[in-house]
């Protein structure tokens, strides 16, 4: 089996889509006519920043989908593709590749949707903790004893084996931490995400409302392969499974280490990063005698 993978947030950077620029003279084009949908110069963003917009979750959510997507379709690596998915917001550049949504509606969402976002929750006040080292079911004991008190944590990313990260308010991030220092954990290692707000928690339940509005607008064809939801970790075809997934998942768990074990029970062969870095691939590093590819540094048909 071959599984192209698309990153998530966090991936970004300034001139990460240059290579592409020079090498493929449509990409310009492409790059105007999804910039209609949009209220800002996506062209002038990926190629000069500055820094400080490009990481503000609602400008880099459509640079890292329109990336990814034309890193898989420029790439000369890619045939025989049997399954694709994403993590988090890579999820909208699977459904682009496997022609379940077009890519200026899927920038559109993105855009709307990393909006929501940035006005959900109050600057400062909420974040994400990595969680290294400490077994899932002492994760998962640790959430429930946090949400038995006063404050309130979620399981925001199952990244992988001793990867896990959580999402709350400052409160509840600090209430893990001393949870940790007093527990008898001593390979357990903490650090915060530095993303703009926190994803995949109870504080975007509003934001997922108004999200559900506009997916429901936009739409949904059968996908060309299947496609891997985070919200599922099982792959489906189903565009109603899709479109609530999508909804689901701006509050639900991404279960990103239960789709990689997916893969590996059902023959995976070929893993495929398709994004600026090698995220993907460094999540799946512990998994051996399977093909790793990261397009990014491959060479450009």
């Amino acid at each position: 089996m071959k599984a192209l993978l698309f990153p998530g947030q966090g991936v970004q950077k300034v001139g990460m889509l240059n290579s592409l620029f020079e090498e493929v003279s449509e990409v310009k084009s492409i790059i105007d006519e999804v910039s209609k949908s949009l209220d800002f110069d996506l062209e002038d963003l990926l190629r000069n920043g500055p820094e400080e917009k490009i990481n503000l979750t609602e400008f880099s959510q459509p640079t890292i989908l329109v990336t990814s997507v034309l890193l898989a379709k420029y790439s000369n690596k890619l045939s025989n593709i049997d399954i694709t998915a994403g993590l988090s917001l890579g999820e909208y550049s699977a459904l682009v590749y496997s022609n379940c949504l077009e890519l200026s509606d899927a920038v559109k969402l993105v855009n709307y949707r990393g909006r929501l976002m940035q006005e959900a929750v109050p600057e400062g006040t909420a974040g994400m903790l990595v969680v290294l080292n400490m077994p899932i079911n002492d994760v998962y004991k640790m959430i429930d004893d946090i949400n038995e008190s006063d404050e309130t944590i979620n399981f925001s990313t199952d990244n992988a084996d001793g990867v896990s990260v959580l999402a709350g308010k400052n409160s509840a991030i600090e209430a893990c931490k001393n949870y940790i220092s007093n527990g008898e954990f001593r390979r357990v290692k903490t650090q915060m995400v530095q993303m703009s707000v926190p994803s995949h928690c109870y504080l975007l339940d509003e934001a997922q409302e108004e999200l559900a509005k506009l997916l429901n607008e936009v739409e949904f064809k059968v996908p060309s392969i299947p496609v891997i939801p985070n919200v599922l970790a099982q792959p489906t075809s189903d565009v109603g499974m899709i479109q609530d997934s999508l909804i689901n998942q701006l509050t639900k768990t991404v279960r990103w280490r239960e789709t990689l074990d997916y893969l590996l029970k059902n023959n995976l062969a070929s893993l495929i990063d398709s994004g600026p870095g090698k995220t993907i691939i460094n999540m799946a590093r512990k998994i051996k005698d399977i093909e790793k590819i990261s397009l990014e540094e491959d060479q450009i048909s």
